[in-house]
Formats: structure tokens, sequence, C-alpha cells
């Protein structure tokens, strides 16, 4: 679901300051916990929204709980968010008619969710600790499902050719606000 594969560079950045990874990593699963409830409490009347974002939003707090975890092993405090400008940018061209933006929220959110796959899975790749290595293979293959059921949502309320048209739109945008930032040791 992405265009573009991250730049080879961001691994070695990001083995090299992986303490700050972690909390970046931290901070996206908070994010997209809260993500989640806001997609429950935006819509409610939706009830397969409501059912599948309030799973989300518990399954997003493990995975919180297990890098702070991570972080607390390692002696790392949890800082303040300094926030995500590929995530701000990407939601900066989101449509604000209420079912466009809807659509556009999960859609938004299936594309974020694809880039931490691939980037957790390209942490899983280079580890060199196999436990650390495995909690990421795992946490990649999961982000995958999240960009999946993000999709598949917008699918389900949106018309299909529409959606279809305006997730590939949103995958070429994500291509082009990635290529504009800095290399920097964040899952976005």
């Amino acid at each position: 679901m992405i265009a573009t594969k991250t730049d080879p560079r961001w691994v070695g950045v990001a083995l090299e300051r992986f303490d700050e990874v972690l909390v970046d990593h931290a901070h996206c699963e908070k994010k997209a916990a809260a993500t989640a409830m806001a997609l429950v409490a935006s819509y409610p009347e939706r009830e397969r929204l409501v059912r599948r974002m309030s799973a989300l939003a518990i399954e997003e707090l493990r995975h919180f709980r297990a890098v702070h975890q991570l972080m607390r092993a390692r002696g790392i405090v949890l800082t303040r968010d300094e926030g995500d400008a590929y995530v701000k940018a990407l939601l900066q061209c989101m449509g604000h008619a209420a079912e466009t933006r809807m659509i556009d929220r999960l859609l938004v959110s299936g594309v974020i969710e694809a880039r931490s796959h691939e980037r957790l899975g390209l942490l899983a790749d280079a580890l060199d600790d196999p436990e650390l290595a495995a909690f990421y293979a795992n946490l990649s293959r999961v982000e995958a499902g999240h960009a999946d059921l993000f999709v598949k949502l917008a699918l389900h309320y949106g018309k299909p050719d529409e959606t279809r048209a305006r997730l590939a739109e949103w995958v070429k945008l994500e291509a082009e606000i990635l290529a504009e930032l800095p290399i920097r040791p964040r899952i976005h």
C-alpha cells in the first residue's frame, strides 16, 4: 500500500540512535490508540467502525506498554512528544466534507500503518538481538493487518471505486511527503 520504499540509509540511522527510535515508537503506539478512539468519538453511529476501532485501541495500548517496558529495561525515560512532521503533512491534505473526511481519516491511517509495517520490518531484519528482532517482526505483521483494517473500513463506508481512487492519491501523496523529509531515527 506504499508507493516507495524507505531510503536504505534510514536503517543505519535508526540502529545508531535506537533509543530515540524507541521513544518515537512509544509515541506512535500511543497516538495510534488515540486515533482509534477519536474515530469512535467522531462516528459513534458506525457500528462496525466502533467495534473495530475500540479493539484496535486496546491492541495499540498493549503495544505502547510493550515498547515502554523495553525503554524502561534500557533506562530510557519517555519524553514529551515532539510531534510528527510526516503525519502532520498528511493530515493537512485531508478533505473537509463530513463523508470525505471520514474516508480520508481511515485511508490516511491505513497508509501510516503501512509505512509502520515496512519500517518495523526493516528494524526486525537489521537488529542483532534475536528477541528484539522477533518483537519487531511480530509488530510489523500486526501493522500490516492494521493497514488492511483501515482500508476495508474505508471501502465499507465509502463508494468502492471512489475510495480506491482516493487511496491511490494518498499513496502517491505519502511518497511525495516522505521524499521531502530528512532521514531521522523515527518510525515515520
